[in-house]
């Protein structure tokens, strides 16, 4: 429980930093994009207004819009294609203008519902194929009424529809993601609040150790009718709950879930973080990013017990049945001595490199790095060095050589299952994506540790070149004694 509580309140920080971000990064970029969408929609209405291929709808300006709609998608009748599709385009128009003048561009105003809505508007018309053949009833009208303008001879019009319908594909494919990301914010803010208000001080925890998922889902759905009356039960979510908090693989996903909500996020300032701290930083800081790194232990032992499982699977699937029957006998391990040839994108160097693999030597290496990366030898070593700045020089040259020793193991796993699951098609077989994706995981937020005590220690250096004094007068601080115990 002490650990959920830990991921709960680390959880609800990377939560608000992706709000942040969303609020002053994506939104107003969001809102941008639309503009840019209703521009180059207009420039195509405009020229078919101007040439007299529809007729703009004369109630236009007397809508009233409290809420987006969706404009007919039903056939339109060859004799009313002018007035019909005239009418649609400008009931559209009408529409993007509510968006980009009095739309509410927030998090807590865009709700899935809303979410939803704003992306069938925006594929109302498939700007990505304008053509006669579209299953699209509107798209088809429009692009059998453009094709007039492309047949003649008018090659500024015919510039203005190419250059605009390239760009409202663009836009909607840009907006369309833009709100993926918001929609992907709103299910781990839902999920949030049901951890909140359903799960922590209720015995959720305590009965899911001992209940399979089906019956803790069940006694789930009870206390939520209970405590979020004012919400949906949605069960595809709640059980991505179940899974982070208490399936085998609930480390590796909640790793992936803090790393997708901070992951370029803004961070929140607290209060008294503004104020100016004229003291150095704590190596604490270092200690911390060098026992993340640490933390893929469990990885490394996953991708050796998982390697072993494949390649007696081919070997299994690739020796002849007289072989089998000789294997068993004088118990000789078909699967030694296997080399694999792989390739793979160095990103360091960019370039494509081929290596062979023996597969004993790579799982000796995996070995080695695990015993490299063990905490209790790092908590030793660390202890044995006197000064701050030995400490502080072993622990940088341990993050930086251990990163790059299991950057270059992705680089290989990543090869060894492509070489795998070329060789034979089998369900028995296990991929490597889980543990690489939590290596890189790893990788990322031991560097980002480490980045942050560089920039701390940094900024100390100029408070004391302007004649600051330490604050009270204090040293450095080193490693807290409990981080070595």
């Amino acid at each position: 429980m002490k650990k959920a509580l830990e991921f709960h309140e680390e959880l609800k920080y990377a939560v608000e930093c992706r709000r942040d971000f969303l609020e002053t990064e994506i939104l107003p970029k969001l809102k941008d994009m639309f503009k840019n969408y209703k521009s180059a929609f207009q420039s195509i209405v405009n020229l078919m207004l101007n040439k007299a291929l529809i007729k703009e709808d004369p109630y236009k300006h007397d809508q009233k819009i409290s809420e987006i709609s969706i404009p007919p998608l039903t056939q339109i009748m060859e004799n009313e294609k002018a007035v019909q599709l005239g009418s649609r385009l400008s009931f559209y128009d009408t529409q993007l203008e509510h968006i980009t003048s009095y739309y509410v561009f927030s998090v807590d105003y865009m709700n899935t519902d809303r979410i939803r809505l704003l992306k069938k508007f925006v594929n109302y018309i498939h700007w990505k194929m304008v053509a006669e053949t579209s299953q699209n009833p509107t798209t088809r009208s429009l692009a059998s009424i453009l094709a007039k303008i492309r047949n003649g001879n008018d090659q500024l019009a015919i510039s203005i529809i190419n250059t605009s319908i390239n760009q409202l594909a663009t836009f909607q494919k840009v907006i369309e993601d833009y709100l993926k990301d918001i929609e992907n914010f709103q299910k781990e803010a839902y999920k949030l609040k049901v951890r909140d208000r359903v799960m922590i001080n209720s015995g959720i925890y305590k009965y899911a150790s001992e209940n399979s998922t089906e019956e803790t889902l069940s006694v789930m759905r009870k206390k939520f009718n209970e405590t979020m009356v004012e919400e949906k039960f949605l069960s595809d979510l709640i059980k991505e709950i179940l899974e982070e908090e208490f399936s085998t693989e609930s480390e590796e996903l909640r790793q992936d879930l803090l790393f997708k909500l901070t992951q370029n996020a803004v961070k929140k300032e607290k209060k008294e973080d503004k104020k100016i701290k004229v003291k150095p930083p704590s190596l604490n800081i270092l200690m911390n990013a060098a026992l993340t790194v640490c933390s893929a232990s469990s990885q490394l032992k996953s991708l050796s017990e998982k390697i072993n499982t494949n390649v007696s699977v081919l070997s299994e699937a690739n020796i002849s049945p007289l072989m089998k029957i000789l294997s068993k006998i004088f118990k000789v391990d078909t699967s030694k001595n296997v080399v694999f040839e792989i390739e793979y994108i160095d990103d360091i160097t960019g370039s494509r490199k081929v290596e062979k693999i023996d597969k004993s030597d790579f799982l000796r290496k995996i070995q080695k790095i695990q015993a490299e990366i063990s905490p209790h030898k790092l908590k030793a070593e660390v202890t044995a060095i006197k000064t701050s700045e030995g400490r502080e020089n072993y622990l940088s040259d341990f993050i930086d050589n251990a990163d790059m020793k299991l950057k270059i193991l992705t680089y290989q796993t990543g090869g060894i299952d492509k070489y795998i699951k070329k060789s034979a098609e089998s369900g028995q077989l296990k991929g490597f994506v889980i543990e690489n994706n939590a290596l890189k995981n790893i990788i990322i937020k031991s560097k980002q540790q480490a980045q942050e005590y560089i920039n701390l220690k940094e900024e100390y250096r100029q408070f004391k070149a302007l004649g600051i004094e330490d604050e009270e007068n204090k040293a450095a601080p080193g490693i807290k004694q409990q981080e070595l115990q």
